[in-house]
């Protein structure tokens, strides 16, 4: 069942999503507020916000919204502020307005904590992950009884593609079960699907406020660096999505962008997450739309794009062979017109963007790949500020004078196994937006402050639990270096070569 909602069915009930009437309510129209929260109901699903003003909502927007459950009233309202004090969702103060650079930023880590506590006291929030659905018809069979055995038959559903699959009853009986699953796109399955219902008896939703205090430096007027993402999907696209709105307000932005993805072809189900991809992308490469949209927002920004990240890049160049994604090895015959569509950069040129950047952000799907950008960002004596999200967690994390091995291990560079919600992710995920986004945010306010010229991010870490609503962030008094040890990164990542 591939849609735009077929990895978020793994998370939510659509249909609770689909019948929100969620409202917003102001003094004064906190703009970077309301466009994020409508972007995200729109990649959720939900029907559009209705705003408009309120005396009752002095110093801060008041959400209102009917779910489709019957709730008590006092359920139905959260009054929300955010400045220089923080976020807030119990209608505390939030100090004076935040920097117009950051507010993108902070607005949409407020906009996800809403639409969280929105879903959860809907009942809209599935009680268990689903990533994966099929349906199937099993067929007990004895091929004892008339002598006619399971190879020599044609098992079929009139009308219906089936696959099949053997497997032994292991029961005793010497029977066999025959499997017959559905098409994914079968109309038959769409329905059943549809119908599925997941329900945690006697559980009740405690309504929850959050709030989140902060501290964010000063910015400069002008911003200017380099700045490497590596991974455009929902995280990747989500940070340049907040970061480019906030460097909308800067006085001036002089930006280097350096963006790696191997993801050949946009899918649909991409959209309701990857917010920087329109119907328009679809089959495209994800770097190909990237570039698009950035040469499009900052025409005076220099981006550059390579298909992946690889080990010879934390080499020298002198050194670097071509081990990078080879397309003539990947297509036998002439390689496919949306391959060809952005100009990459070579191993050799990423090696050089890459002893230039300011700073490594990770958006990745495997801790491989994590643990290598963590080591090419000590190297260069940069910040490695990783993102991950899974089902509905989200965590940031900055890297300077720790790694990522010391948190996980040496095990951990060794591991390259994908976790991913792409059709061909070697463990099936679901993903919804409201972690992306949040987690996204994080990292564009951590580049904002390298591009100010500070050394980190002032946030060493935040976590969200979006099915309890529950956030935690460590902010750090000063801003570390970067001293994470190479020698223990790379031994991890080529124990080999350590031991030769």
């Amino acid at each position: 069942m591939s849609d735009r909602f077929s990895r978020q069915r793994g998370l939510v009930r659509q249909d609770a999503v689909r019948q929100l009437a969620v409202s917003l309510q102001f003094d004064e129209v906190p703009g970077a507020f309301l466009e994020a929260m409508k972007t995200l109901g729109e990649q959720l699903g939900a029907p559009e916000i209705v705003d408009g003003p309120s005396p009752t909502a002095a110093g801060g927007f008041q959400i209102e919204w009917a779910p489709t459950a019957k709730q008590e009233p006092n359920l139905h309202c959260l009054h929300v502020s955010y400045g220089t004090e923080g976020i807030f969702l119990d209608g505390s103060p939030a100090g004076e307005p935040v920097d117009a650079v950051y507010e993108p930023a902070i607005a949409t880590v407020a906009a996800c904590l809403v639409w969280s506590e929105i879903l959860r006291r809907s009942d809209a929030y599935q009680p268990i992950e689903i990533p994966k659905v099929s349906v199937s018809v099993n067929v007990r069979v004895n091929e004892n009884s008339l002598r006619n055995y399971v190879p020599t038959l044609k098992f079929s559903l009139n009308g219906h593609p089936v696959h099949l699959n053997v497997r032994e009853a292991n029961d005793g009986t010497m029977h066999k079960r025959v499997l017959l699953r559905l098409d994914d796109d079968d109309p038959l399955v769409h329905e059943l699907i549809r119908k599925l219902n997941v329900q945690l008896p006697g559980h009740e939703v405690e309504p929850r406020s959050p709030t989140l205090p902060l501290s964010l430096p000063e910015l400069n007027k002008q911003l200017s660096g380099h700045l490497s993402i590596v991974g455009a999907g929902g995280l990747g696209t989500w940070c340049l999505h907040t970061l480019v709105e906030g460097l909308k307000h800067a006085k001036k932005a002089d930006v280097h962008f350096l963006v790696f993805d191997k993801d050949l072809e946009i899918e649909e189900h991409n959209l309701n997450r990857q917010v920087i991809y329109g119907p328009e992308d679809v089959g495209s490469t994800k770097i190909a739309a990237t570039r698009r949209w950035l040469e499009q927002r900052l025409p005076d920004a220099h981006v550059e794009t390579v298909y992946e990240l690889t080990d010879a890049m934390a080499h020298p160049a002198e050194e670097a062979s071509e081990d990078g994604l080879n397309l003539d090895d990947l297509f036998a015959s002439e390689p496919a017109p949306n391959v060809l569509e952005a100009e990459v950069l070579s191993v050799q040129h990423a090696i050089e963007q890459l002893a230039s950047t300011d700073m490594i952000l990770g958006c990745l799907d495997a801790m491989r790949p994590r643990v290598l950008a963590n080591c090419i960002a000590a190297m260069q004596g940069v910040p490695y500020i990783n993102g991950g999200v899974a089902a509905l967690e989200g965590a940031y994390h900055q890297f300077t004078n720790h790694s990522l091995i010391e948190m996980y291990g040496p095990g951990a560079a060794r591991d390259t196994t994908v976790m991913s919600c792409q059709e061909d992710g070697a463990v099936p995920l679901s993903s919804i937006v409201l972690t992306n986004a949040f987690v996204g945010a994080f990292q564009a306010l951590a580049a904002l402050q390298r591009l100010s010229g500070h050394p980190s991010s002032s946030i060493q870490s935040a976590y969200w639990n979006a099915y309890e609503n529950e956030v935690q962030v460590q902010q750090g008094v000063e801003h570390p270096i970067q001293c994470a040890s190479v020698d223990a990164l790379s031994q991890a990542l080529w124990p080999e070569e350590a031991m030769a």
